[in-house]
């Protein structure tokens, strides 16, 4: 399987429906799609072997057009391209971890999910997970996401940015890092699908809650359709759709290992 990744704080309509002068509001013509720039980080966006796109994201993209009645095209696209062209206008929307560089360049429409940032190491060792005691140790992270703002201004840390969170396993099982910095769902995919039990690492919450958002590009925008979206994204939070969506294949929790990662209320 050729692995491709992604990535998600409630805001008002107002920006959406009073566009500033430095937004460029667009409309579609009959039956043109929205184009959604999905990040390429596993699991929640891959490819699988016969080219059909998977993930969490993608299934978000697209029962948001079916509830909302709103052609989508998902295109997978590398974390920083799908930055990228958000920023840009070439994509309508994305969903990314909330953070405040976003929220000044693109416009926050709902939240998706909130998942808890941990820092993982493995369970024979003792060392505290904290970034201040981590100073001079090696943490593995994805390359590009964004793991709150301590983590983005550390300079004591050593990171090694990696592509997929099963390398960082590998690395950490090896000794040649000491600490992983991912998401919870992430973390317990990774586990999970590479036949590893949670109990192999040891955990701490370094992010609560981060806030997994859709974002609209301010250079593309398409207010009266991400009124719709905001309003399906309300419908699957109340029925559950979200929560099966992202969490639904985890397994069962343990209150010892933190609290999962669970959809906004």
């Amino acid at each position: 399987m050729r692995i491709i990744g992604w990535l998600l704080i409630a805001v008002s309509l107002m920006p959406l429906s009073a566009a500033s002068a430095a937004e460029s509001e667009h409309s579609l013509s009959s039956g043109e799609a929205v184009i959604f720039s999905i990040p390429d980080v596993w699991p929640w966006a891959y490819e699988d072997d016969d080219g059909t796109f998977r993930g969490g994201l993608v299934e978000v993209a697209l029962r948001l057009s079916e509830i909302s009645g709103v052609p989508v095209s998902p295109q997978l696209r590398p974390l920083r391209r799908a930055i990228a062209e958000l920023r840009s206008g070439q994509a309508n929307f994305t969903i990314l971890f909330q953070n405040p560089e976003l929220d000044n360049e693109a416009i926050n429409v709902a939240t998706v999910a909130r998942v808890n940032i941990l820092l993982a190491a493995m369970a024979d060792t003792a060392y505290p997970l904290t970034l201040a005691d981590l100073q001079g140790m090696k943490v593995a992270y994805i390359r590009g996401t964004y793991l709150g703002d301590a983590f983005e201004r550390d300079t004591e840390v050593a990171k090694v940015p990696v592509n997929a969170i099963r390398q960082a396993v590998e690395l950490l099982s090896m000794g040649r890092i000491s600490a992983i910095l991912a998401s919870e769902h992430n973390l317990r995919q990774t586990l999970s699908a590479e036949g590893l039990s949670p109990s192999m690492l040891r955990y701490s919450v370094h992010v609560p809650e981060q806030v997994g958002a859709l974002y609209m590009s301010r250079v593309s925008s398409l207010p009266d359709v991400a009124v719709k979206f905001k309003a399906a994204i309300a419908t699957m939070n109340a029925n559950g759709e979200l929560n099966r969506i992202f969490y639904g294949g985890v397994g069962v929790r343990s209150a010892s290992q933190n609290d999962l990662a669970r959809p906004t209320q």
